[in-house]
């Protein structure tokens, strides 16, 4: 689906992520999307696990929906580091995976959402119980509205057992009294670095 850049669609994009608590950075190329992650991996403070239970001091970068190319170059990224980097067995982390890492495969400008098509439930879980989010978002993969993105996601749906996610910004829920609490269902943060085509 990749086509030419729709600036006007990028810039809606980085409008409408910053009322959704969506941190937007612009990186030169993909490369430069996993040092982002990375960096943000060592600046956020260590997960604090739900139970008091003896585990790992380092922190952790899950990264399963990417190619082995793009995995064994984060690998090289964390060499060094006080990091723990993950690619499967998910489940095993549920209490303390700092930073998950997607790449997206659309992004709907409109509402400041990324579309990510999960094919394996490690796939969902780096999305969804992570602390911190960060996606890599081409910004020739961003279309104006959910109409624009209907080809995309005729062809995704149509797929068996197809679970496409989307995530537009850390995950909020309010109670009665307006009171606005994030990270309840989901993660505290997400950050969205637009990679230059």
């Amino acid at each position: 689906m990749p086509g030419p850049v729709n600036q006007a669609a990028v810039e809606l994009y980085s409008a409408k992520a910053k009322p959704a608590s969506i941190v937007v950075t612009t990186v030169k190329s993909l490369d430069e999307a996993l040092e982002y992650a990375v960096k943000v991996c060592q600046d956020k403070e260590k997960a604090k696990p739900l139970l008091d239970v003896p585990g790992d001091a380092r922190k952790t970068l899950a990264a399963p929906a990417v190619s082995d190319e793009v995995f064994a170059a984060l690998a090289k990224k964390v060499e060094g580091k006080d990091m723990e980097l993950v690619r499967s067995g998910l489940r095993d982390h549920l209490a303390g995976l700092d930073v998950g890492f997607s790449v997206a495969d659309l992004a709907i400008a409109e509402t400041a959402t990324a579309v990510l098509e999960c094919e394996k439930e490690d796939d969902r879980l780096a999305a969804m119980i992570c602390e911190t989010h960060v996606v890599a978002l081409s910004k020739s993969k961003i279309v104006m509205t959910s109409y624009d993105a209907e080809p995309f996601l005729a062809k995704a749906l149509s797929r068996e057992r197809n679970f496409t996610a989307f995530i537009s910004g850390p995950s909020r829920t309010a109670d009665i009294e307006r009171v606005l609490t994030l990270g309840v269902h989901g993660p505290l943060e997400m950050h969205v670095a637009l990679v230059e085509d």
